[in-house]
């Protein structure tokens, strides 16, 4: 969807900018300006509080409306193609493209995916009851109305019963502990669907991690479960082994999946943060802020092919492709699925 070359933001005054100058307030909260760019903005009348025109000498005070207009807007290109895979008369299941987050970031807001949804559906008031990764695709709930998010958002379990993900990872996954891992937290079991490997490794964030966003296991990290189970084993061009397997999430936790199976030893493919200890993460978050300090957008070019071919793909091979759902007003539960699969993890799944 053409991102408009007009954009308007709009942001409250915070209740501790009370009295302070509109262009301090600005530069405080909104740093990707320098102060002499936001006091050009005002200058030429692009910023307005309240309806009304800002100048460099207009006083901030709690809850004023402050409207930003930026001209020539431009984002960097995401896929925005979806699929509706059920709707009733308050709910959507939505099949998100890998590439696109949910929520805005720092340089997305007009394309984000909960925005698409909403304006291919015309529902304005559209809420996603969970999130995924930018790089991750599948499933997504939607509630179309915002009584109806806040009803369920926070017992979230009582509607959306299971979720199931597919990721293709490096190595011949077992069903068996790997002998890197912790069997206080790992363990073998079976039930009708056949043997499972549980990890309910605790993760959090480590301090001492050069990439902060990472997760890692520890002891005193938020409690995860994750059960994995091997679907099916290849190789890849290069000769290497490649497994697909399905991770069901028994917990929700920030990078769950991708952090469990890292730290059992099959990284997922891909996955820039949790493969080659991040150096390819690290590589494209450089070339993108080099990028940006020169007033471009484009991150085609951050990663070379060659480091997709070693990276194994494009994007991180993780879908969430099943659900099963129990809405309050159904008698029994429903489970859908969706196999719209990137091209790359199509031809391995």
């Amino acid at each position: 969807m053409a991102v408009p070359s007009d954009m308007y933001f709009e942001s409250v005054v915070q209740p501790g900018h009370e009295g302070w100058l509109l262009l301090k307030s600005l530069c405080a909260r909104f740093t990707y300006h320098s102060e002499m760019e936001w006091a050009e903005k005002l200058a030429r009348g692009l910023v307005s509080v309240n309806g009304a025109v800002a100048n460099a000498a207009t006083v901030a005070h709690k809850n004023d409306k402050v409207v930003y207009h930026v001209e020539n807007y431009t984002e960097p290109e995401v896929p925005t193609d979806y699929d509706v895979v059920f709707e009733d008369d308050e709910f959507m299941l939505v099949a998100k493209p890998a590439g696109v987050p949910v929520h805005h970031t720092g340089r997305i807001f007009y394309n984000t995916f909960t925005s698409i949804v909403r304006r291919g559906t015309d529902c304005e008031t559209a809420t996603p009851m969970h999130r995924l990764d930018r790089d991750t695709g599948g499933l997504m709930l939607f509630a179309k109305y915002v009584e109806s998010a806040a009803r369920f958002q926070k017992n979230l379990d009582r509607i959306l019963l299971r979720k199931f993900y597919l990721a293709v990872v490096r190595g011949r996954f077992q069903m068996a502990v790997p002998g890197c891992a912790d069997s206080r937290y790992v363990s073998v079991g079976e039930n009708e669907g056949g043997g499972f490997v549980d990890c309910k490794m605790p993760l959090r964030e480590d301090p001492a991690d050069r990439i902060r966003l990472r997760m890692h296991f520890f002891e005193d990290g938020k409690d995860c479960h994750t059960r994995l189970r091997l679907v099916k084993q290849g190789v890849l061009p290069d000769g290497s082994d490649y497994s697909v397997v399905e991770a069901e999430l028994l917990t929700g936790r920030k990078h769950q999946i991708r952090a469990h199976l890292s730290e059992l030893g099959f990284p997922i493919l891909g996955d820039r943060l949790y493969s080659f200890d991040g150096r390819y993460y690290e590589k494209m978050t450089d070339k993108v802020a080099e990028a940006r300090s020169r007033g471009e957008l484009s991150t085609e070019d951050a990663l070379s092919e060659e480091d997709f071919a070693v990276l194994g793909g494009r994007s991180h091979m993780l879908y969430a492709y099943k659900a099963e759902i129990q809405l309050p007003y159904w008698k029994t539960s429903r489970t859908f699925s969706c196999m719209n699969f990137p091209e790359e993890m199509a031809k391995l799944v």
